[in-house]
């Protein structure tokens, strides 16, 4: 009788033990299913004071800097990370912010002017250029950069993301080989002495959808 006894309550002991796991292991689920719940999603269009600052190089002379202008764009932000993301530049905004004393043998506008011509940028026949987000991680950006109709997958580092009030705003670098965009001067000796890396710094403002 008293085996019996032992033996019903070490049952009942396995049966209550087994149904708190159970109800344990629903909470959980219950509980992840709400936090991927409120994961949202918020969509931003890119204000067009947004800028694009840039720099060239002169191998062991010196650096040209100067900004580029956005025409549009518009990005989504899930999670804190961006998710989508499509962004496009007017290449005709293209200006120089560097010091006058770079411009003592001509001016700011020649350089422009070449930078726009055949021997660069191409502005004529590519007036915009532009970034389409892949994919994207807490500190980078991964997307497909198209310049003068050529597109390669390039990668923004140091991302920095702020959102607050409906309002954002982000940053990041990227440097890319304008070799492989087709940007070389036809003046072979003129290439030589030209770095290969240009040096790009965005810095976005936008507001929310």
């Amino acid at each position: 009788m008293k085996t019996r006894l032992i033996a019903s309550l070490l049952i009942l002991g396995l049966f209550a033990c087994n149904n708190s796991n159970k109800n344990e292991s629903s909470d959980s689920g219950e509980q992840q299913e709400a936090n991927e719940d409120t994961v949202t999603s918020v969509s931003y269009a890119i204000d067009t004071t947004s800028l694009v600052n840039w720099k060239g190089s002169m191998i062991g002379v010196y650096a040209h800097e100067g900004t580029i202008s956005f025409k549009e764009g518009s990005l989504t932000i899930t999670g804190g990370i961006v998710s989508e993301g499509v962004f496009v530049v007017d290449m005709s905004s293209m200006v120089t912010t560097d010091d006058d004393a770079l411009y003592e043998m001509a001016p700011r506008e020649k350089l422009i002017g070449h930078l726009q011509s055949d021997d660069f940028f191409s502005v004529e026949t590519f007036p915009t250029s532009s970034f389409t987000v892949k994919s994207a991680t807490e500190g980078s950006i991964t997307g497909d950069l198209t310049i003068k109709g050529v597109t390669n997958e390039e990668t923004v580092t140091n991302v920095s993301i702020n959102e607050d009030g409906g309002k954002l705003s982000a940053s990041g670098n990227l440097t890319f080989d304008r070799q492989v965009y087709g940007i070389s001067y036809k003046n072979t000796m003129g290439d030589m002495v030209l770095a290969d890396e240009i040096e790009l710094r965005i810095e976005l403002l936008a507001t929310k959808k």
